[in-house]
This record gives C-alpha cells, sequence and structure tokens, in this order.
C-alpha cells in the first residue's frame, strides 16, 4: 500500500493509484472531525478520487499537508482549493 495511516496522519509514498480510494475514505471517515494531517513529502502523483476525498473532507474539517522540495501538481491543485467557492452543499 502506498498510504500508511497512523492516528490522524497519512503518509503518501511513490503514487498514489485508484485502488486506495476506498481505505482513505475509511481512514477520513474514522477520524471526523479531526485534522488530517497528510505527509507528500515522498509522494510523486495522487488520483483524481484521493484529491476529491481530500477537497471534500476539507470543505467540512481541517486539512494540513506537507509536500516535498519540488512542486507536484496535486500540490498545486490543493493549495488552489478555496472552500468558501465550493458550492457543493
Amino acid at each position: 500500500m502506498a498510504i500508511t495511516y497512523e492516528k490522524n496522519t497519512a503518509t503518501f509514498a511513490s503514487v498514489i493509484y485508484e485502488d486506495e480510494v476506498v481505505s482513505f475514505r475509511d481512514f477520513l471517515q474514522g477520524i471526523a472531525p479531526d485534522e488530517a494531517k497528510l505527509n507528500f513529502t515522498e509522494c510523486e502523483d495522487v488520483h483524481l478520487a484521493v484529491l476529491q476525498l481530500i477537497m471534500a473532507y476539507q470543505k467540512n474539517y481541517a486539512v494540513s499537508c506537507e509536500f516535498g522540495d519540488s512542486k507536484k501538481l496535486f500540490q498545486q491543485v490543493l493549495e488552489g482549493f478555496e472552500i468558501s467557492e465550493n458550492h457543493c452543499n
């Protein structure tokens, strides 16, 4: 598995494919309403479904992300997501 979990922290390594979506969703449901701490320092890429789960969680709860030295596309997506502009209620 490319995502490991410890308390309210998920650590992403390598490339995160769609087969990680269900376990990640279960992780987020299990820690809600606590802050999700997401470590992407060793991550190369993330499937869009995982990013959608992060943004949905961020709509209601706190999320903090740690990124590596080189800026990846998924980092730009997460940093550019503005919860006040999300009208999916």
